[in-house]
């Protein structure tokens, strides 16, 4: 064990601690209290993130000075530990939702260019009312993953998206950044946003982030039905409910 001390890099091991650190946080980090959590000093940190963050390992919010995991990360599926704690936390506020619009409720992280679900909740009356699951789905096909990505940094927006590859999941699929960025303009204005068929031909959906202190999502919720049955008479009506249930989660999850 002494003999394979010599290949140990103490940079690289404190740059993993930063990692860890980030990975266990659900809210932004400013670099003081990843100093002082990680136990280093301020100069080996800002040396460390910025490095992290030139490699897309970690990502920087210009405008609060605060950090993030960022997209290179998620490669490597790290799935935030605070995805079972939102779960937990708002399984009773998404099942009334469920209950009093007769639809199918969703509750998902955004991990990089994608959206990891964590449950799927529908009416009292159905089968399985309460299903716990970790799908995955593109982030622009999707009402949930277009409002979470409404509520990053643009700089963020960016560099998820550099080099991507828009997937045309439907005729009706977002195909390139410049139409992505148009619609997330358009969906942080009006603070909810819709999928019209975008991931599958006949599946509609209205959806909500879940914000932080700073306005930035940390999670999302939605509602979701085929085209018979989500009347777009009654979007603003799912919206209010949405929103009311989004102010709930995050005042539990934020205070606590």
């Amino acid at each position: 064990m002494t003999g394979d001390l010599k290949y140990i890099n103490k940079s690289l091991e404190k740059s993993f601690k930063i990692l860890e650190i980030l990975s266990k946080s659900i809210f932004p980090l400013k670099a003081a209290a990843i100093s002082r959590k990680a136990s280093m000093s301020r100069t080996t940190t800002f040396r460390l993130l910025f490095v992290l963050t030139q490699l897309g390992y970690i990502h920087k919010n210009n405008s609060s000075n605060t950090y993030t995991m960022g997209h290179k990360a998620f490669q490597f599926g790290e799935t935030s530990d605070y995805l079972q704690s939102i779960s937990e936390t708002s399984k009773e506020i998404l099942e009334e939702i469920s209950n009093q619009t007769n639809l199918i409720t969703y509750l998902a992280m955004l991990e990089g260019s994608q959206i990891v679900h964590s449950d799927k909740i529908s009416h009292a009356n159905s089968d399985a009312s309460h299903r716990t699951f970790r799908m995955r789905m593109d982030a622009h096909c999707c009402a949930l993953g277009k409002v979470m990505l409404a509520y990053r940094p643009e700089n963020e927006i960016s560099s998820i998206y550099k080099s991507y590859n828009f997937f045309p999941h439907t005729n009706n699929t977002i195909s390139n950044l410049i139409d992505l960025k148009k619609q997330l303009l358009q969906i942080r204005t009006q603070g909810y946003s819709l999928n019209h068929g975008e991931a599958f031909e006949n599946t509609y959906g209205i959806g909500v982030a879940i914000l932080d202190k700073d306005k930035r999502s940390f999670a999302g919720i939605s509602l979701s039905g085929s085209r018979s049955i989500m009347n777009p008479k009654d979007t603003l009506d799912y919206v209010k409910l949405l929103q009311s249930a989004s102010i709930k989660i995050s005042k539990l999850i934020v205070d606590n």
